[in-house]
């Protein structure tokens, strides 16, 4: 494991070098963030990133947002741009935008206009952890890396309804009651469950678990970042910091 991962490390994780390249953000503890990060390690790759949705998000600030009903049917110049955001529709009652449907992205994956989409395809309502519902997360099959998001400020610190989204769901995926304090091995338990934090991941994708929001003062023993079968990539970090990612440990 590398103390501070380099760059080219972080986007290798990322299968950047398949084109187009679709990422999904799946989770709770910061998709949004991680989704601007990503952005701008791409942009400083020379890749064009576009920034969008499969659910309901809010409006992304600082960088250029279109609205239109399906992305194939904008104009060439919009692809030249570096870093765009696109939705299909302002929802005023809610302050948020909706996306594209999980089939409209993969179209536009097909169409060759695109260089890196960048899509927050779950919701968690502000929590810092969740586990799925039955209709969650919205991947799109052309999906080539999934990163999978918990909050890990709430190591030590206890769960339950008023802290975790899907609280029954999650309870019943990592064993947890309500008022028990968030260990170790109920995040593992939430990452191996086939309904857990990767759950819908396309065959064959990249799966990168991202422990957000890490204090520089946990303790990571080698027992804490337990490599599962079905996990590429474990980073752990603070993505609104740089650098965003501190620890990294690697399926060999």
């Amino acid at each position: 494991m590398e103390n501070i991962p380099h760059v080219d490390d972080l986007l290798c994780d990322l299968n950047a070098t398949a084109s187009p390249l679709l990422i999904a953000a799946v989770g709770a503890g910061g998709k949004t963030s991680t989704l601007f990060w990503l952005a701008e390690l791409f942009q400083q790759a020379g890749r064009r990133v576009l920034l969008t949705t499969t659910t309901h998000m809010f409006v992304p600030h600082g960088l250029p947002v279109t609205l239109c009903r399906d992305p194939q049917t904008l104009p060439a110049t919009f692809w030249l741009q570096p870093l765009q955001a696109c939705f299909s529709a302002w929802l005023p009652a809610s302050g948020k935008v909706r996306g594209f449907t999980p089939a409209q992205l993969d179209a536009l994956m097909a169409s060759g206009l695109v260089d890196v989409v960048l899509v927050e395809a779950d919701g968690a309502h502000g929590f810092a952890l969740k586990a799925p519902d039955e209709h969650e997360p919205c991947i799109p099959h052309s999906c080539c890396c999934v990163v999978a998001i918990t909050g890990a400020g709430m190591l030590g610190k206890p769960i339950g309804p008023a802290t975790v989204h899907r609280w029954p769901l999650f309870s019943r995926i990592t064993g947890a009651t309500a008022h028990d304090t968030l260990m170790w091995p109920m995040l593992h338990r939430l990452v191996q469950h086939p309904q857990g934090a990767f759950k819908g991941a396309p065959t064959g994708c990249r799966r990168i678990w991202l422990l957000n929001q890490l204090s520089q003062n946990e303790n990571l023993q080698p027992g804490n970042l337990i490599m599962r079968k079905d996990v590429d990539v474990i980073w752990a970090g603070s993505v609104q910091s740089r650098p965003a990612i501190t620890r990294r440990r690697v399926r060999k």
